[in-house]
């Protein structure tokens, strides 16, 4: 069975040969991925993926293939502009930011232009997807789908106030960002992907950081247009990912279609309370701690949490394991190589439960 296959028989909740691995390598800080390449001696981010046994594959997401060393972070205080012109500001860490110029502050919703895809965008995708389809499963990535990409346009406490006190003008913002996911996500649907990646971050330690009548209101009825427009183009899966609690709105995702919910981070949410309420209409990505396990855990915490996970949450398929979020720089990278040599060891089907 190859990792494609794997994958699909997953996400179809049938028991593959084993519970398939994605990696985070794209999500967060590059150390941990770099020490584990050049313990493995491997130069590439790509041959890294097939030494762990990584079952699926990205685009859309821009990363130099070949592994550096991690370049001396900037000085404190450094000023970035990203394509939405949204400024931050280096923190003193060198590795973290923080928000600083919030266009939409600046700039009337009329005037303001969205970021044009560099020339030349999709046909390096098209060269990726060729190149792997026959082997994994491939997503298209949109994360920042609506919140947070607004809330950044906009600023958090503003957004936030705007729910309430400018549903005019959230619902004109809402709709033009619509507009311009669908005309991606067709791209990416046209172009032979398996899965489009949606997602915001919606959820805090210990609940949502937008309530559910608020997240029905305004976000729902647009991700439900821009799920159904992408299923109409073709056959895709649908992920959405969300870090934190954000169990109050799953059952509305499942209503919408959403056929992947990811990180399901352990130190927010349940699992294998996840999988049993859940597990039949759902698959679960994710789920191993990167707050706890894999960067002040043993390699030992490590081998435990991922047996735990495979017992729990494994059993008819549905689970695809990755770390829950980016690692942080001070995650051992002993640590990574323990999640994907347990995980292949505990996960062959058919499980001993």
């Amino acid at each position: 069975m190859n990792p494609r296959e794997r994958v699909l028989r997953a996400l179809e909740h049938e028991e593959p040969d084993r519970v398939p691995l994605d990696d985070t390598i794209e999500w967060g800080h590059l150390h941990p991925w770099v020490a584990a390449a050049n313990h493995l001696e491997v130069k590439t981010y790509e041959k890294l993926r097939e030494k762990l046994g990584i079952d699926l594959r990205r685009v859309g997401w821009p990363m130099e293939e070949e592994i550096k060393p991690p370049v001396n972070p900037p000085p404190p205080g450094t000023i970035t502009q990203n394509e939405w012109g949204v400024k931050s500001e280096v923190a003193a860490d060198g590795v973290h930011s923080r928000i600083v110029y919030h266009p939409l502050q600046h700039i009337p919703l009329s005037e303001f232009e969205f970021p044009k895809l560099e020339s030349g965008y999709f046909d390096s995708i098209s060269k990726l997807i060729k190149s792997w389809r026959e082997k994994y499963f491939i997503q298209g990535i949109m994360y920042g789908t609506f919140f947070e990409t607004i809330w950044a346009l906009r600023g958090f406490n503003t957004f936030i106030s705007d729910l309430y006190a400018n549903p005019n003008f959230v619902n004109e913002l809402l709709d033009r960002f619509l507009k311009y996911r669908i005309d991606i996500g067709k791209r990416f649907v046209e172009l032979g992907v398996d899965c489009i990646q949606l997602g915001d971050d919606f959820g805090a330690q210990t609940g949502m950081l937008v309530h559910p009548r608020l997240w029905r209101k305004y976000f729902k009825p647009k991700m439900k247009i821009l799920i159904d427009k992408l299923k109409k183009v073709g056959d895709v899966y649908i992920w959405y990912h969300s870090d934190g609690n954000i169990e109050p709105i799953i059952p509305d995702l499942i209503e919408m279609e959403v056929n992947i919910l990811n990180p399901i981070q352990p130190d927010c949410m349940n699992p294998s309370k996840i999988k049993e309420c859940y597990g039949d209409r759902i698959a679960l990505h994710g789920t191993i701690s990167v707050q706890e396990t894999m960067q002040v855990g043993s390699t030992e915490d490590v081998k435990c949490e991922v047996a735990t996970r495979i017992r729990t949450c494994a059993l008819g398929g549905g689970l695809i394991i990755a770390p829950a979020h980016g690692l942080q720089p001070s995650s051992p990278f002993e640590n990574v190589i323990a999640l994907y040599k347990w995980a292949k060891k505990y996960g062959k089907y058919p499980l001993r439960t």
